[in-house]
Protein backbone atom coordinates (compact mmCIF):
# COMPACT_ATOMS: atom_id res chain seq x y z
CA UNK A 1 0.00 0.00 0.00
CA UNK A 2 1.10 3.51 -0.72
CA UNK A 3 0.53 7.12 0.30
CA UNK A 4 0.76 9.62 -2.49
CA UNK A 5 3.52 11.68 0.17
CA UNK A 6 5.13 8.32 -0.41
CA UNK A 7 5.96 8.76 -4.18
CA UNK A 8 9.28 9.64 -5.63
CA UNK A 9 8.71 13.52 -7.87
CA UNK A 10 7.07 15.23 -4.99
CA UNK A 11 9.78 17.68 -5.26
CA UNK A 12 8.83 18.59 -9.08
CA UNK A 13 7.90 22.17 -9.86
CA UNK A 14 4.71 24.01 -9.13
CA UNK A 15 4.11 24.30 -13.38
CA UNK A 16 4.75 20.43 -13.68
CA UNK A 17 2.73 19.40 -10.60
CA UNK A 18 -0.23 22.14 -11.83
CA UNK A 19 0.02 20.38 -15.57
CA UNK A 20 -0.17 17.59 -14.24
CA UNK A 21 -3.36 18.50 -11.91
CA UNK A 22 -5.04 19.19 -14.77
CA UNK A 23 -4.47 16.70 -16.87
CA UNK A 24 -5.32 14.28 -14.23
CA UNK A 25 -9.04 16.19 -13.99
CA UNK A 26 -9.60 16.36 -18.05
CA UNK A 27 -8.91 12.54 -17.67
CA UNK A 28 -11.56 12.00 -15.27
CA UNK A 29 -13.82 14.75 -17.17
CA UNK A 30 -13.42 12.96 -20.39
CA UNK A 31 -14.53 9.57 -18.90
CA UNK A 32 -17.41 11.11 -17.30
CA UNK A 33 -16.62 10.15 -13.77
CA UNK A 34 -17.26 13.14 -10.92
CA UNK A 35 -13.73 13.95 -9.11
CA UNK A 36 -13.17 13.51 -5.76
CA UNK A 37 -10.24 13.47 -4.10
CA UNK A 38 -9.50 10.21 -3.90
CA UNK A 39 -10.38 9.78 -7.54
CA UNK A 40 -8.34 12.95 -8.36
CA UNK A 41 -5.38 11.20 -6.30
CA UNK A 42 -5.38 7.73 -8.34
CA UNK A 43 -5.46 10.37 -11.51
CA UNK A 44 -2.46 12.37 -10.63
CA UNK A 45 -0.53 9.52 -9.12
CA UNK A 46 -1.05 7.83 -12.64
CA UNK A 47 -0.22 11.28 -14.72
CA UNK A 48 2.58 11.02 -12.40
CA UNK A 49 3.57 7.57 -13.61
CA UNK A 50 5.55 6.68 -10.53
CA UNK A 51 3.05 3.52 -9.57
CA UNK A 52 3.53 0.91 -12.43
CA UNK A 53 1.18 -1.19 -11.12
CA UNK A 54 -1.44 1.41 -11.14
CA UNK A 55 -0.76 2.87 -14.32
CA UNK A 56 -0.90 -0.34 -15.97
CA UNK A 57 -5.11 -1.12 -14.35
CA UNK A 58 -5.69 2.37 -15.30
CA UNK A 59 -4.27 1.53 -18.87
CA UNK A 60 -5.82 -1.76 -19.24
CA UNK A 61 -9.14 -0.21 -17.72
CA UNK A 62 -9.38 2.12 -20.19
CA UNK A 63 -8.54 0.06 -23.20
CA UNK A 64 -11.88 -2.02 -22.53
CA UNK A 65 -13.92 1.38 -21.58
CA UNK A 66 -14.42 0.18 -18.04
CA UNK A 67 -13.21 2.69 -16.41
CA UNK A 68 -15.47 4.18 -14.11
CA UNK A 69 -16.21 5.88 -11.04
CA UNK A 70 -16.23 2.58 -9.05
CA UNK A 71 -13.10 0.82 -11.05
CA UNK A 72 -11.35 4.62 -9.75
CA UNK A 73 -12.80 4.59 -6.32
CA UNK A 74 -11.74 0.73 -6.08
CA UNK A 75 -7.70 1.17 -7.36
CA UNK A 76 -7.91 3.93 -4.31
CA UNK A 77 -8.63 1.66 -1.89
CA UNK A 78 -6.23 -0.79 -3.09
CA UNK A 79 -3.13 1.66 -3.41
CA UNK A 80 -3.61 4.75 -0.90
CA UNK A 81 -5.91 2.99 1.74
CA UNK A 82 -3.32 1.67 3.79
CA UNK A 83 -2.92 5.02 5.43
CA UNK A 84 -6.06 5.23 7.62
CA UNK A 85 -5.97 1.47 7.95
CA UNK A 86 -2.52 1.64 9.49
CA UNK A 87 -3.76 4.97 11.31
CA UNK A 88 -6.66 2.56 12.79
CA UNK A 89 -4.64 -0.19 13.92
CA UNK A 90 -1.90 2.26 15.20
CA UNK A 91 -4.44 3.90 17.53
CA UNK A 92 -5.82 0.52 18.47
CA UNK A 93 -2.40 -0.41 19.55
CA UNK A 94 -1.35 2.29 21.44
CA UNK A 95 -5.09 2.15 23.39
CA UNK A 96 -3.68 -1.33 24.63
CA UNK A 97 -0.53 -0.22 25.70
CA UNK A 98 -1.96 2.94 27.42
CA UNK A 99 -4.31 -0.01 29.33
CA UNK A 100 -2.05 -2.17 30.27
CA UNK A 101 0.71 0.37 30.88
CA UNK A 102 -2.09 1.66 33.77
CA UNK A 103 -2.95 -1.86 35.04
CA UNK A 104 0.57 -2.67 35.48
CA UNK A 105 0.87 0.65 37.30
CA UNK A 106 -1.86 -0.05 39.87
CA UNK A 107 -0.51 -3.16 40.45
CA UNK A 108 2.80 -2.44 41.03
CA UNK A 109 1.30 0.61 43.70
CA UNK A 110 -0.62 -2.17 45.33
CA UNK A 111 2.24 -4.83 45.97
CA UNK A 112 3.67 -2.02 47.16
CA UNK A 113 1.03 -0.83 49.48
CA UNK A 114 0.06 -4.39 50.57
CA UNK A 115 4.21 -5.17 51.07
CA UNK A 116 3.71 -1.61 53.70
CA UNK A 117 0.51 -3.66 55.21
CA UNK A 118 2.04 -6.62 56.11
CA UNK A 119 5.02 -5.14 58.03
CA UNK A 120 2.77 -3.13 60.19
CA UNK A 121 0.61 -5.68 60.44
CA UNK A 122 3.56 -7.96 61.86
CA UNK A 123 4.06 -5.44 63.95
CA UNK A 124 1.18 -4.86 65.34
CA UNK A 125 0.52 -8.52 65.92
CA UNK A 126 3.72 -9.00 67.52
CA UNK A 127 2.58 -5.45 69.83
CA UNK A 128 -0.49 -7.26 70.65
CA UNK A 129 0.90 -10.79 71.90
CA UNK A 130 3.24 -8.72 74.35
CA UNK A 131 -0.06 -6.88 75.57
CA UNK A 132 1.37 -3.59 74.68
CA UNK A 133 -1.04 -2.11 71.99
CA UNK A 134 -2.40 1.37 72.35
CA UNK A 135 -5.92 2.50 71.45
CA UNK A 136 -4.41 4.85 69.04
CA UNK A 137 -2.43 1.82 67.55
CA UNK A 138 -5.53 -0.17 67.30
CA UNK A 139 -7.80 2.64 65.84
CA UNK A 140 -4.79 3.25 63.11
CA UNK A 141 -3.90 -0.46 62.60
CA UNK A 142 -8.15 -0.19 61.82
CA UNK A 143 -7.56 2.83 59.52
CA UNK A 144 -4.81 1.44 57.85
CA UNK A 145 -6.74 -2.04 57.11
CA UNK A 146 -9.74 -0.02 55.78
CA UNK A 147 -7.91 1.81 53.07
CA UNK A 148 -6.13 -1.14 52.00
CA UNK A 149 -9.70 -2.84 51.62
CA UNK A 150 -10.90 0.36 49.68
CA UNK A 151 -7.79 0.22 47.85
CA UNK A 152 -7.79 -3.38 46.88
CA UNK A 153 -12.13 -3.11 45.41
CA UNK A 154 -10.61 0.43 44.15
CA UNK A 155 -8.31 -2.05 42.03
CA UNK A 156 -10.60 -5.07 41.64
CA UNK A 157 -12.92 -2.37 39.00
CA UNK A 158 -9.88 -0.94 37.44
CA UNK A 159 -8.95 -4.80 36.48
CA UNK A 160 -12.66 -5.06 35.30
CA UNK A 161 -12.77 -1.60 33.36
CA UNK A 162 -9.96 -2.77 32.11
CA UNK A 163 -10.74 -5.93 30.83
CA UNK A 164 -13.77 -4.65 28.76
CA UNK A 165 -11.68 -2.24 28.00
CA UNK A 166 -9.71 -5.03 26.12
CA UNK A 167 -12.61 -6.82 25.02
CA UNK A 168 -13.99 -3.75 23.91
CA UNK A 169 -10.33 -3.01 21.49
CA UNK A 170 -10.29 -7.17 20.26
CA UNK A 171 -13.58 -6.66 18.61
CA UNK A 172 -12.72 -3.77 16.28
CA UNK A 173 -8.87 -5.11 15.60
CA UNK A 174 -11.14 -8.41 14.49
CA UNK A 175 -13.62 -5.77 12.41
CA UNK A 176 -10.43 -4.05 11.18
CA UNK A 177 -9.16 -7.67 10.03
CA UNK A 178 -11.77 -8.67 8.41
CA UNK A 179 -12.11 -5.21 6.36
CA UNK A 180 -9.10 -5.96 5.56
CA UNK A 181 -9.70 -9.19 4.34
CA UNK A 182 -13.05 -8.89 2.85
CA UNK A 183 -14.63 -6.89 0.51
CA UNK A 184 -17.67 -5.17 1.72
CA UNK A 185 -19.70 -5.20 -1.06
CA UNK A 186 -19.66 -9.47 -1.80
CA UNK A 187 -18.76 -10.42 1.72
CA UNK A 188 -16.38 -12.63 -0.01
CA UNK A 189 -12.20 -12.30 -0.44
CA UNK A 190 -11.11 -8.55 -1.67
CA UNK A 191 -8.10 -8.60 -3.52
CA UNK A 192 -5.64 -8.18 -1.16
CA UNK A 193 -6.34 -11.20 0.34
CA UNK A 194 -6.73 -12.84 -3.10
CA UNK A 195 -3.25 -11.46 -3.70
CA UNK A 196 -1.75 -13.43 -0.66
CA UNK A 197 -3.83 -16.50 -1.10
CA UNK A 198 -2.35 -17.13 -4.76
CA UNK A 199 0.99 -16.03 -3.90
CA UNK A 200 1.24 -18.71 -1.02
CA UNK A 201 -1.10 -21.23 -3.44
CA UNK A 202 1.96 -20.80 -5.73
CA UNK A 203 4.60 -21.24 -3.36
CA UNK A 204 2.73 -24.64 -1.75
CA UNK A 205 2.65 -25.90 -5.87
CA UNK A 206 6.53 -25.51 -6.48
CA UNK A 207 7.11 -27.28 -2.91
CA UNK A 208 5.13 -29.61 -3.26
CA UNK A 209 4.45 -30.36 -6.83
CA UNK A 210 0.43 -30.12 -6.82
CA UNK A 211 -1.78 -28.79 -9.80
CA UNK A 212 -3.07 -25.53 -9.11
CA UNK A 213 -5.31 -23.92 -11.50
CA UNK A 214 -7.00 -20.30 -11.70
CA UNK A 215 -10.62 -19.03 -12.98
CA UNK A 216 -10.73 -15.15 -14.02
CA UNK A 217 -13.99 -14.27 -14.13
CA UNK A 218 -16.05 -11.33 -15.99
CA UNK A 219 -19.82 -10.43 -15.67
CA UNK A 220 -20.63 -10.34 -19.23
CA UNK A 221 -22.17 -6.81 -20.44
CA UNK A 222 -21.93 -5.41 -16.82
CA UNK A 223 -21.31 -1.52 -17.82
CA UNK A 224 -24.64 -1.56 -20.17
CA UNK A 225 -26.33 -3.45 -17.10
CA UNK A 226 -25.41 -0.90 -14.66
CA UNK A 227 -25.94 2.15 -17.47
CA UNK A 228 -29.70 0.88 -17.90
CA UNK A 229 -30.49 0.00 -14.47
CA UNK A 230 -27.97 2.00 -12.01
CA UNK A 231 -25.45 1.19 -9.34
CA UNK A 232 -28.21 -0.23 -6.75
CA UNK A 233 -29.67 -3.12 -9.46
CA UNK A 234 -25.69 -3.33 -10.50
CA UNK A 235 -24.77 -4.21 -7.08
CA UNK A 236 -27.93 -6.78 -6.96
CA UNK A 237 -25.88 -8.22 -9.63
CA UNK A 238 -22.40 -8.22 -8.11
CA UNK A 239 -23.77 -10.11 -4.89
CA UNK A 240 -25.52 -12.49 -7.01
CA UNK A 241 -22.99 -13.41 -8.68
CA UNK A 242 -20.81 -13.56 -5.26
CA UNK A 243 -22.99 -15.96 -3.79
CA UNK A 244 -22.72 -18.75 -6.29
CA UNK A 245 -18.76 -18.47 -6.34
CA UNK A 246 -18.94 -18.45 -2.26
CA UNK A 247 -20.94 -21.71 -2.92
CA UNK A 248 -17.96 -23.37 -3.39
CA UNK A 249 -15.47 -22.03 -1.14
CA UNK A 250 -13.87 -24.14 0.79
CA UNK A 251 -9.94 -25.32 1.68
CA UNK A 252 -9.08 -25.95 -2.30
CA UNK A 253 -11.82 -23.50 -3.68
CA UNK A 254 -10.72 -19.47 -2.44
CA UNK A 255 -13.29 -17.07 -4.51
CA UNK A 256 -12.60 -13.37 -4.50
CA UNK A 257 -13.59 -10.09 -6.19
CA UNK A 258 -10.63 -9.25 -8.54
CA UNK A 259 -12.44 -5.98 -9.27
CA UNK A 260 -15.50 -4.08 -10.62
CA UNK A 261 -17.35 -6.59 -12.03
CA UNK A 262 -13.73 -9.23 -11.92
CA UNK A 263 -13.89 -11.95 -9.71
CA UNK A 264 -11.35 -14.65 -9.45
CA UNK A 265 -11.29 -18.49 -7.79
CA UNK A 266 -8.22 -20.10 -6.97
CA UNK A 267 -8.83 -23.58 -7.47
CA UNK A 268 -5.62 -25.95 -5.56
CA UNK A 269 -5.26 -29.48 -6.08
CA UNK A 270 -6.54 -29.79 -9.45
CA UNK A 271 -5.67 -30.45 -12.77
CA UNK A 272 -7.38 -28.65 -15.60
CA UNK A 273 -10.60 -31.09 -16.56
CA UNK A 274 -11.83 -30.66 -12.98
CA UNK A 275 -11.37 -27.23 -12.49
CA UNK A 276 -13.14 -26.73 -16.12
CA UNK A 277 -15.80 -28.54 -14.66
CA UNK A 278 -16.19 -26.15 -11.68
CA UNK A 279 -16.10 -23.30 -14.14
CA UNK A 280 -18.85 -24.67 -16.53
CA UNK A 281 -20.96 -25.65 -13.41
CA UNK A 282 -20.94 -22.44 -11.90
CA UNK A 283 -21.65 -20.66 -15.18
CA UNK A 284 -24.75 -22.38 -15.81
CA UNK A 285 -25.66 -22.01 -12.14
CA UNK A 286 -25.25 -17.85 -13.00
CA UNK A 287 -26.94 -18.54 -16.57
CA UNK A 288 -29.80 -19.99 -14.52
CA UNK A 289 -30.50 -16.76 -12.20
CA UNK A 290 -32.39 -13.76 -13.43
CA UNK A 291 -32.41 -10.80 -11.93
CA UNK A 292 -35.50 -9.08 -10.52
CA UNK A 293 -36.16 -5.39 -9.18
CA UNK A 294 -37.44 -6.14 -5.99
CA UNK A 295 -39.66 -2.99 -5.93
CA UNK A 296 -41.04 -3.40 -8.25
CA UNK A 297 -41.12 -6.92 -9.31
CA UNK A 298 -39.86 -6.36 -12.99
CA UNK A 299 -37.49 -8.74 -14.15
CA UNK A 300 -34.11 -7.32 -15.60
CA UNK A 301 -32.99 -10.26 -17.48
CA UNK A 302 -30.63 -13.01 -17.48
CA UNK A 303 -27.18 -12.71 -15.76
CA UNK A 304 -24.20 -14.78 -18.05
CA UNK A 305 -20.74 -14.37 -17.27
CA UNK A 306 -17.17 -15.45 -19.33
CA UNK A 307 -14.54 -17.38 -17.30
CA UNK A 308 -10.60 -17.80 -18.27
CA UNK A 309 -8.60 -20.78 -16.88
CA UNK A 310 -5.52 -21.15 -16.74
CA UNK A 311 -3.38 -23.89 -14.98
CA UNK A 312 0.08 -23.33 -12.85
CA UNK A 313 3.50 -24.18 -15.09
CA UNK A 314 6.17 -25.03 -13.00
CA UNK A 315 8.76 -22.03 -12.77
CA UNK A 316 5.99 -19.04 -13.33
CA UNK A 317 4.89 -16.71 -10.79
CA UNK A 318 1.33 -15.59 -9.77
CA UNK A 319 1.74 -12.63 -11.99
CA UNK A 320 1.95 -14.38 -15.07
CA UNK A 321 -0.62 -16.85 -14.03
CA UNK A 322 -3.03 -14.43 -13.48
CA UNK A 323 -1.71 -12.93 -17.00
CA UNK A 324 -2.73 -16.69 -18.75
CA UNK A 325 -6.41 -16.50 -16.99
CA UNK A 326 -6.85 -13.22 -17.95
CA UNK A 327 -6.01 -13.80 -21.87
CA UNK A 328 -8.47 -16.89 -21.57
CA UNK A 329 -10.69 -14.70 -20.06
CA UNK A 330 -10.97 -11.89 -22.62
CA UNK A 331 -10.48 -15.01 -25.58
CA UNK A 332 -14.09 -16.50 -24.19
CA UNK A 333 -15.22 -12.80 -24.64
CA UNK A 334 -14.40 -12.25 -27.78
CA UNK A 335 -15.98 -15.94 -28.76
CA UNK A 336 -19.11 -14.63 -27.70
CA UNK A 337 -19.49 -14.61 -24.05
CA UNK A 338 -21.30 -16.78 -21.58
CA UNK A 339 -18.57 -19.27 -22.35
CA UNK A 340 -15.10 -21.19 -20.41
CA UNK A 341 -11.78 -20.90 -22.24
CA UNK A 342 -8.91 -22.35 -21.01
CA UNK A 343 -5.52 -21.65 -22.17
CA UNK A 344 -4.13 -24.59 -23.67
CA UNK A 345 -7.50 -23.96 -26.44
CA UNK A 346 -5.53 -20.84 -26.70
CA UNK A 347 -2.49 -22.53 -27.80
CA UNK A 348 -3.86 -24.97 -30.19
Amino acid sequence: MTSLTALPGNDETLANAMRRARSALNLLADLHIPPTPARFAVAYAHQLGELADLSLAMNRLIGQDRLTGQAVDELYLQFFSGDADRAELNFASQKIQDAVGHVADSVAASRQRHQEFSTGLHGFATALASGSVTMAQAEAMLTVTTEVDREHRQLQDRLSFTLRELDTLRRHLDRLEREARLDPLTGIGNRALFDRQLRAAVVVAKRDDECLCLLMIDIDHFKQFNDTYGHQMGDQVLKLVARQLASVADEANEPARYGGEEFAVIVKRCDLASALKLAESLRKKVEGKKVVNRRTGETLGQVTMSIGIARFRPGESAAELVHRADEALYRAKAQGRNRVVTDEQIEK
